[in-house]
């Protein structure tokens, strides 16, 4: 069964993504104030965002300030420092949004679906009450808030991610 999404502005977020010739990811680690990004912690080692165009609310980005491409590429202190935030970006997602578990996943390659070649991982909050009317009656997921209110939720809590 496929699900059809309700979205008004992702066709200009596709357009926008192969004007650039840089990593969209390394632009919003190092502050890019043009690339629009709802980022909860940066440490210069680790950045965690809210996905502009989510799965569910609440779904979140870990990845790791230095451009690889798969995790074989990072050192063992990169691996812990990314194991650490996805483990802090959990907690706080249960304490701003409490969500029933969480689905985490990882696409390595472009045959995996990874569009950005940045490796990220994704932190996708999961609820009791994911599916309703629409989902099972229409095939369309119909997100329950904006992504800015979101983000003005969870940012309550973000002190969580520091170290």
């Amino acid at each position: 069964m496929y699900l059809h999404w309700l979205w008004t502005d992702r066709l200009e977020w596709i357009k926008k993504r192969y004007k650039s010739k840089s990593c969209l990811f390394c632009r919003i680690a190092k502050g890019d104030k043009r690339v629009k990004a709802y980022v909860l912690f940066n440490n210069k080692k680790t950045v965690v965002m809210l996905n502009l165009f989510p799965y569910n609310t609440g779904h979140l980005l870990v990845f790791p300030v230095r451009h690889v491409k798969s995790l074989d590429e990072l050192s063992r202190d990169e691996l812990t420092e990314l194991s650490s935030r996805v483990k802090k970006s959990i907690s706080l997602l249960k304490k701003a949004l409490h969500p029933a578990g969480f689905n985490i996943g990882i696409n390595i390659g472009e045959v995996a679906s990874a569009s950005i070649k940045h490796l990220h991982i994704h932190i996708v909050p999961r609820f009791k009450r994911d599916l309703g009317f629409m989902e099972l009656t229409a095939e369309t997921k119909v997100m329950p808030e904006p992504v800015e209110r979101t983000y003005q939720r969870l940012k309550k809590y973000a002190n969580i991610l520091n170290d």
